[in-house]
């Protein structure tokens, strides 16, 4: 049929572009086994406990934190596994050094995660998956170098940590705050501890996985779970490593660790966490709200990303899914009211345009989550008058 005589029938939409943040926040671990070395992904923790690359693995800590992930927050969430072997000395006890090494290389490898092959995977395809959290339980305690490269790759990624300063005394986890200044990062004072009746003793876990999996836990809750912050949550744990003084609503030993973003687990009720913050002074040291941004910049990034290179009506395509975008996290209660989205007409100038670039930009504002909620009892003297009532009535 010709496209210059007869009836020519097409179809557009006005709105091609839906954003929408991803329920699908992959979780990566930097996990020792004896088995073979390289990074794993899996669908669910339980996939990776019962496959047949781990089923036989009796050394090393992968058993124990996926076993902490499948029995004590039941999630369904693709994790990425990155093993190292344990390395031994000449007289066969952990070559620390080596060990060191390993684990440096095995975070910096989760950089390319998303491209790297799946050992997991029986027909050799690529994981696809970016890390959301990345955490290396035990083996990041009180090492900077390892810290400090968990912290360089989430930086890059755009993910998050969480790190445990294993202090006895508020002292030495501040000393260990002072350590880093990253909206990448939040630090919990210690680990928590939990009865094995396999030893008949109790087992302590790294606080690091313990945050990581109830973070993802928190997220599976709600479709905006990611919004939710995971401060106040009861935790299933019997013990604390090195407990802190709480008292409601009184001045505590939690005062201080809060103060420099420090999360504690108190007894209150049960075992719960206590602060959520990350590493920072400025306004996104609320760790909630930083992961509010992220991940509202990354589905704005991967639903736009069509419309680059096409023609102007794209631009306005854009503008209108924004647009929608934030209506629907007001309407979820993640954004408040209020919204603005616009066209920054000082960066976007006649040059600017000549060569296509146009920028946006969204004024909004996540919704508070309380931290204190203060209320006051003022005792006021009224009552003279309902009391001769009251006696008149007698």
């Amino acid at each position: 049929m010709s496209l210059n005589r007869g009836i020519v029938a097409k179809y557009k939409a006005d709105n091609p572009y839906i954003i929408k943040v991803s329920s699908t926040l992959p979780l990566a671990m930097v996990l020792t086994a004896e088995c073979e070395e390289g990074i794993y992904c899996f669908d669910s923790p339980e996939d990776a406990l019962k496959s047949e690359f781990f089923e036989d693995v009796e050394t090393g800590n992968l058993k124990k934190y996926l076993e902490l992930g499948v029995n004590e927050f039941p999630v369904i969430v693709p994790i990425i596994v990155s093993v190292v072997n344990i390395k031994l000395d000449n007289e066969n006890n952990e070559d620390k050094e080596l060990m060191k090494s390993s684990i440096i290389e095995a975070v910096n490898a989760l950089r390319k995660a998303s491209s790297t092959i799946n050992k997991a995977s029986k027909k050799g395809d690529p994981i696809t998956y970016k890390p959301d959290i990345i955490v290396v339980p035990d083996y990041h305690i009180g090492d900077l170098d390892i810290c400090n490269s968990i912290n360089t790759v989430c930086t890059y990624l755009g993910a998050r940590t969480f790190f445990d300063a294993d202090a006895e005394l508020n002292s030495e986890a501040l000393a260990f705050r002072a350590n880093f200044t990253s909206d990448r990062i939040t630090l919990a004072k210690c680990g928590l501890g939990k009865w094995n009746i396999t030893l008949n003793q109790t087992d302590f876990y790294c606080a690091s996985a313990v945050l990581a999996f109830l973070r993802v836990y928190i997220d599976g809750q709600s479709t905006v779970g990611y919004s939710k912050s995971i401060s106040n949550r009861i935790l299933p744990f019997s013990s604390v490593k090195y407990p802190v003084e709480f008292i409601a609503g009184k001045q505590d030993e939690t005062d201080s660790l809060t103060e420099k973003q420090i999360m504690s687990f108190i007894s209150y009720n049960g075992i719960r966490s206590w602060e959520y913050a990350t590493c920072t002074n400025t306004i996104w040291k609320d760790a909630r709200r930083v992961r509010i941004f992220d991940l509202a910049a990354k589905a704005t990034v991967d639903a736009l990303f069509e419309s680059v290179d096409k023609d102007i009506d794209e631009l306005m395509a854009c503008k209108r899914a924004l647009e929608n975008f934030m209506a629907d996290l007001v309407g979820q209660n993640v954004m408040v009211d209020g919204f603005k989205v616009y066209l920054n007409m000082k960066l976007t100038t006649q040059t600017a345009i000549d060569e296509g670039r146009f920028y946006l930009e969204v004024d909004c504002d996540d919704m508070p989550s309380p931290r204190l909620i203060e209320v006051t009892y003022n005792k006021v003297s009224q009552s003279a008058e309902k009391i001769y009532k009251m006696f008149e009535e007698a």
